[in-house]
């Protein structure tokens, strides 16, 4: 990694820590945040860090690909499928004080597509845009750990835990 986007990694931190710490509520939000991870079972596979190095490394490929995520905080279950088709919309993937994703510490999952249908015409097909090879390159040189799904990346904030503590004691009875 060179100086200046250490530099500039260094910098997008500091100011996301900094948002962090000065709004209250965020301070709320992040305690109920721990408390549904703590209830819920989740293991934490990624940080604040590893997150702002990925929205950093984005900003290099041709476009922001088109994402959808899941909060730890939502309480619906909804499985989006606007991500099966090639998309033909951005993903902002600036912090939530600049509109875009919500504050890094709430992302369960991110899905993200990183191709994008451009429409040319009526008469003829819409030109895609893979940025695919290039965006696996991201998340391999950064290791972040993905699922890889029919051009559908995946990668989780949080992953809920296979067994419980409760399902690998042994009951008094063995």
């Amino acid at each position: 990694m060179e100086f200046n986007d250490l530099n500039g990694i260094t910098s997008l931190y500091n100011e996301y820590k900094h948002y962090i710490t000065v709004h209250k509520d965020i301070q709320q939000l992040k305690q109920k945040v721990v408390e549904i991870i703590v209830a819920k079972q989740f293991i934490p596979m990624m940080n604040d860090l590893k997150w702002i190095k990925l929205q950093h490394a984005v900003s290099s490929l041709a476009f922001e690909p088109p994402y959808v995520l899941r909060c730890i905080t939502d309480k619906d279950k909804t499985c989006h499928t606007c991500l099966n088709e090639v998309p033909n919309w951005l993903g902002d993937w600036s912090n939530y004080y600049h509109e875009g994703m919500p504050p890094l510490f709430m992302i369960e999952w991110l899905k993200v597509r990183p191709q994008l249908s451009q429409h040319r015409g009526r008469l003829i097909a819409d030109a895609i845009i893979d940025e695919t090879t290039a965006f696996r390159a991201i998340l391999e040189r950064l290791r972040i750990p993905y699922d890889e799904e029919d051009n559908i990346f995946t990668i989780y904030g949080y992953k809920q835990a296979k067994h419980t503590i409760l399902e690998n004691t042994c009951h008094p009875a063995c």
